[in-house]
């Protein structure tokens, strides 16, 4: 790539973003009251602002209170630079929304995402299901066996639902070993036998290691009708996982008087429903149907 030449441009010309940005006038005022007055007919110091997506006011603070990472020379091969940062940018960012420990989205994604799918059922009107999940007895792996062991049980089983997840519903770990997962165009009686199969797939995980784990999974549906916030709706699904814990622990619960109990086995989702699954998830509000969740 040729080398950045030198440009001219009216010192009255600033961009609205720096004009507007109080971050970017506290730095013009520094690189002004530091820079000699240049000798005429001589070319003016530039500074060039490059953004890319939204970066948080204090991310944003430390880039430009740091030189190293963003300052470079004309000279420098511009592209390549920009590419790197770029790379290194989203690579951040993905560690940001992910767990370390199992790859799955962590608690600051769910609560990003869980505003997005209640803002798009008021816009579309299709409903979405939460499933609330507590792993139980977990606490006494890390006791006698050792953390190691508990954090193998949780690989394993996310690795599991990285592969059988539908492609249109979004897993996080919520801490610990609380699981949340977010189906999009879910009705509640759909979305509890989806539970079931996950409630089933634990216990099986768990007996193939020889541990003594089940679950508690708490889930209900949010539709165009409700009225509650995030926050609201996901205290509302935590209450009914504290009621499958108070009543006996390792079971599915839903608020009561919304859907009888399921005890009907289910199977994983098939290749060709998750192909179903995505199809309707990318069509029109309008023409969307319910997709059932049977094997």
């Amino acid at each position: 790539m040729a080398p950045l030449k030198k440009t001219m441009r009216p010192r009255a010309e600033v961009h609205p973003v720096v004009k507007n940005n109080e971050l970017f006038r506290n730095l013009l005022e520094k690189v002004k009251s530091k820079s000699p007055k240049p000798a005429a007919k001589k070319e003016q110091p530039e500074i060039f602002c490059i953004l890319t997506d939204d970066i948080p006011a204090k991310e944003l603070s430390k880039l430009l209170q740091s030189k190293k990472g963003i300052t470079f020379n004309p000279q420098d091969d511009l592209l390549k630079r920009l590419l790197k940062l770029e790379k290194q940018y989203h690579y951040l960012k993905t560690l940001s929304l992910t767990d370390e420990l199992t790859g799955l989205y962590n608690k600051r994604f769910f609560n990003r995402q869980l505003k997005i799918e209640i803002t798009r059922t008021k816009r579309t009107g299709q409903p979405f299901c939460l499933m609330f999940i507590d792993l139980d007895n977990f606490k006494s792996i890390n006791d006698t066996l050792g953390h190691s062991k508990g954090d193998e049980f949780l690989v394993r089983l996310c690795r599991l639902i990285c592969r059988k997840i539908r492609p249109t519903d979004f897993a996080c770990r919520y801490g610990g070993d609380e699981f949340t997962i977010i189906m999009p165009t879910t009705y509640l009686l759909d979305g509890v036998s989806i539970a079931k199969r996950w409630h089933d797939l634990i216990r099986q995980i768990a007996s193939q290691m020889g541990l003594n784990v089940s679950s508690s999974i708490g889930i209900d549906e949010f539709d165009i009708s409700c009225t509650l916030s995030a926050e609201e709706f996901l205290d509302k699904v935590d209450k009914a996982l504290y009621y499958a814990k108070k009543t006996g622990k390792n079971k599915v619960s839903c608020p009561v008087g919304r859907l009888p109990v399921i005890k009907a086995e289910a199977k994983f989702v098939t290749a060709v429903e998750k192909n179903a699954l995505y199809k309707a998830s990318a069509q029109p509000a309008k023409k969307r149907k319910q997709v059932s969740a049977k094997g």
